[in-house]
């Protein structure tokens, strides 16, 4: 991947999210949930996730519109998953992961997304296996495009090991080419509402 140039690259992301935005917000009650069922038996069905007993599997609350995890975890935590769900700090990295119980309770953190309460126990970067990854856009090579904060780069992009990173998204939202910076991780494959899509040589991290 060549990086494009600051201002090149930030309108193009500006663009990319709020057409996916849109399109997001557009899809019914009805469509989103189909959509989630879809994918969720998708995300189950993957041999990366046959095994998972005592292993630490990460994803997040869904927030406006996006495609909703939540039944796959239940049914890795039903496996033996330890599920964790991300929280946002001001502390670098500003992202953490605090360990929950399906169906426990959530509040409403920064940006309005629920998340952990600051008292529910740290799952260590170290220690995540896998980490469902919410975008606004992928491509085939793996970048994705998330909503600017940076949170999940600056928490991924030096963490050794490196989970496995499973972006998680509709269908609409695979594009041709995702606009990335040098800055920006690749997710390792993309599981969507009617596909697998596993990362080309292309996008390994240098």
């Amino acid at each position: 991947m060549v990086p494009l140039p600051t201002p090149e690259l930030s309108e193009q992301k500006r663009a990319l999210r709020s057409q996916m935005r849109g399109q997001r917000l557009a899809l019914s009650r009805a469509d989103q949930r189909a959509r989630a069922e879809a994918a969720c038996a998708r995300l189950l069905s993957l041999a990366e996730l046959a095994q998972v007993r005592g292993r630490t599997v990460a994803g997040y609350a869904a927030h406006r519109g996006e495609l909703d995890p939540v039944p796959a975890l239940v049914g890795l935590a039903a496996r033996g998953a330890l599920i964790a769900l991300p929280r946002v700090g001001e502390d670098v990295p500003r992202l953490s992961f605090r360990y929950v119980q399906p169906g426990g309770e959530l509040s409403a953190g920064a940006f309005g997304i629920l998340e952990p309460g600051p008292f529910a126990p740290e799952a260590p970067a170290a220690a995540l296996a896998v980490v469902v990854t919410p975008g606004l856009a992928f491509d085939g090579e793996g970048w994705r495009l998330g909503a600017g904060g940076g949170f999940y780069d600056e928490l991924f992009g030096s963490a050794r090991p490196r989970p496995l990173l499973i972006g998680f998204a509709y269908d609409f939202q695979i594009v041709d080419h995702c606009p990335a910076g040098e800055n920006d991780v690749p997710v390792d494959l993309v599981v969507t509402d009617s596909r697998v899509i596993r990362r080309t040589r292309g996008a390994d991290p240098a």
